[in-house]
Order: structure tokens, then sequence, then C-alpha cells
């Protein structure tokens, strides 16, 4: 069964549970709630549950939990199921905080095991036996090999998946309100952010960007309109980790992989259009607010091959 199948049979089956789950995208900017905040899309988290109600893994592992945003997705299929945990891992003890008392709140501890600290320290004795392998962290081509190298390549379980977040296919033709493609400024008289919080987040990206994640940003290819009442797009990736996800899905079967940016219109029983309105920062060719569904799905097998054949081919 290819992965694309495997998530449709998945939706078929889950998808009436879904209504329960609306909590989360109407508290996605609750700062109470998540002290950080994250674009885990409506329909991405939809079917992040769905998988793990069918699947229903024994073990996943996450990096990084963040507020614990995602996770919640997770913990509550695994609540459902009455089995599994979520081997969680996040170096900000403030977000952990938070995600615990999320945890706690939502009643789900029992199906989430969280580290604190550098994952590079605090999973050296993890196990090898995770069903998935859940990647949402740092960005970097020098992290993402990392967690390949260390993680995924070392995974005994035949079935075993692996997910890559802030990842759109080459093919992708998106926007962000005030960014990528650069067409708009600061000061855009029509902004969807206020300018105070523009001019503010401007000015902290340049403090806080040092020469190493500089290093980490994949260069944009721009992509003129293709009608007078279209806007310029870019393919959505502006980092290296993503660059190292898109040239391991090239060299993989098509059947082995999912990009779930392809297959928003495929799932109308999950309205994933449904929190668009509300999205931060990101938008379509119109520059309408839009739900990107970053995230792409893989088989582990498929991606301990894809990374053989690239390593043979530097």
């Amino acid at each position: 069964m290819s992965v694309k199948d495997l998530f449709k049979q998945a939706a078929d089956k889950y998808a009436h549970e879904t209504g329960e789950l609306c909590f989360l995208p109407e508290n996605r900017y609750n700062e109470k709630l998540f002290v950080t905040q994250g674009q885990y899309d409506w329909l991405s988290g939809q079917l992040l549950y769905c998988l793990i109600r069918y699947l229903k893994p024994k073990r996943i592992m996450e990096i990084s939990t963040s507020s614990g945003y995602a996770t919640l997705f997770m913990a509550l299929a695994l609540k459902k199921n009455n089995d599994g945990i979520v081997f969680s891992y996040e170096i900000d003890p403030k977000a952990a905080k938070s995600a615990a008392g999320n945890f706690t709140d939502y009643q789900v501890d029992d199906f989430v095991k969280l580290h604190i600290g550098d994952v590079r320290k605090t999973s050296v004795l993890a196990p090898k036996d995770f069903d998935l392998y859940f990647l949402d962290s740092m960005h970097t081509d020098t992290f993402a090999r990392w967690f390949i190298e260390t993680h995924v390549l070392r995974a005994v379980r035949s079935d075993a998946l692996f997910h890559m977040h802030d990842i759109l296919p080459r093919h992708a033709r998106v926007r962000c309100f005030n960014g990528p493609p650069f067409e708009g400024t600061l000061l855009d008289p029509n902004p969807k952010i206020s300018r105070s919080k523009k001019l503010k987040k401007a000015i902290k990206n340049m403090l806080l960007i040092d020469n190493q994640l500089e290093n980490d940003r994949a260069p944009l290819c721009i992509y003129p309109p293709l009608s007078e009442k279209e806007l310029p797009t870019y393919d959505g990736n502006c980092t290296t980790e993503a660059i190292v996800g898109n040239d391991l899905a090239a060299v993989m079967n098509s059947e082995d992989y999912v990009f779930l940016y392809d297959v928003i219109n495929d799932y109308p029983e999950l309205e994933p259009a449904k929190y668009n309105s509300a999205v931060y920062g990101r938008a379509d060719h119109k520059n309408m607010p839009m739900e990107w569904n970053n995230s792409l799905w893989c088989r582990v097998n498929a991606v301990k091959s894809a990374y053989k054949i690239l390593a043979e081919r530097r």
C-alpha cells in the first residue's frame, strides 16, 4: 500500500473523531496554552491523529516538543487507543514546562514521556523500535542528517514511518504575508498584522539570527505571476533541511512518500481550509491566507535507501 493510500484509509476510518480536536487550532495562538506557537496545520494534525488511531503504534519519537501542540494530536490518539507512548524531546525548559502542563490538563500524561535537554545527548539510549519518527525541530541540514543517521538509519521496524515538517514539494507555489517573495514591505499600507508587530519581529530576527543560522537558510527561487490577478510566489522552502527532504523524496519510489500539500483536496470531509482565515503569515498565490500543510511523510526503509543513494553520489 502506498503512503498516500495509507493516510486515506486512516482518514476514512477515523475522520469522524477529529471534530473533538477543534480546540487545538482554535487555541493555536493562545500564549496561555502554548508559549511557543508553531504552524502545524489543521489537515496535517487531523491526518496525524487518524494515522495513529489506524496504525496503533507502540512508540513514537518526536523532536521537538515545543509547547506540545503537535504532541497533543498524537497523545490524544494514543489515549483513544489506550496504548502507546510518545518519546518527546525538547531543549527549552520554558516550552517543556508549557507542554507538560498541557499534557496534564488534557489527561495524556500517561501517553507522553518528556525528555528535557539537548536531544543529541538525551536520546543516546533511545530505543530502536519506534513506529513513527516525527521530526519538527531546527530545520537545518546538519540536524536533519544527525537525526536520520542517529535514529532513522538504525530503526529496526520495517513498517516504520518518518515525518519531516516545514517542507513543501519543489512544485509548490505559495507566499508569505510581507515576506517571500518580498514584493511587500514592512510598512505595507494593508498589513495582515500590525505595523508595530512587523517591525518588532524584523528587529528581533536581526538580533537573533547568527552566522550559523544564516548558513542554514536556503536560497529562494521566485516565480513570476501567471496572470494579472496573481502575485509572485516561491516553493515555500527556505531551510537547508527542506533541501535534504526534497533530495530524499526525489530518489524514492512515488508510493513510498507523500507531501501533504499535494493531497489537501483529497479530504473535503476534514475541512482543510476551515482555519485558513486565522493562519498567521502564510498565503496562496493571490495572497489569501492559506495553511500550507507542509509535511513530508515517508517509509523509513525508503529513507534508508534514498540516504544511501545520495551518500554514494556525494
